[in-house]
């Protein structure tokens, strides 16, 4: 059964449209209020400065370079630094290279996502 409140706001960063829908759909059912980006092309960090989200949740799945320089660019920034990233999914040897990255990060497969969110977000 969906939750009727909300939980927080939270980015989904997945290079493929309707592939981000569909995962947001189900974060939402989770109670989360989900902004979706298939694409860096609106995503700004001054907008996430302003109204930063409860956390960053990034696919591996597809260009998991993509995913790793938004996170780079996000956690250059001091504030930017304090928001949890979740990278959830993609190959084994890109997923090492994420960790590796971020050791900070929390990594799971897609079905851990939502129990990875009810835990306290760093």
């Amino acid at each position: 059964m969906p939750s009727k409140q909300k939980k927080g706001r939270i980015i989904l960063l997945h290079w493929n449209a309707d592939e981000c829908k569909e995962l947001a759909g189900t974060l939402r059912a989770g109670g989360w209020d989900v902004q979706e980006f298939s694409s860096t092309d609106n995503l700004r960090l001054k907008d996430l400065r302003a109204k930063p989200p409860a956390a960053m949740v990034i696919s591996l799945r597809r260009l998991p370079s993509h995913g790793r320089e938004v996170a780079d660019a996000l956690w250059y920034t001091k504030w930017g630094s304090s928001i949890p990233l979740i990278f959830f999914d993609g190959e084994p040897e890109k997923v090492e290279t994420t960790r590796a990255k971020f050791p900070a990060a929390t990594f799971v497969s897609y079905d851990g996502l939502l129990q990875a969110l009810s835990r306290p977000l760093r």
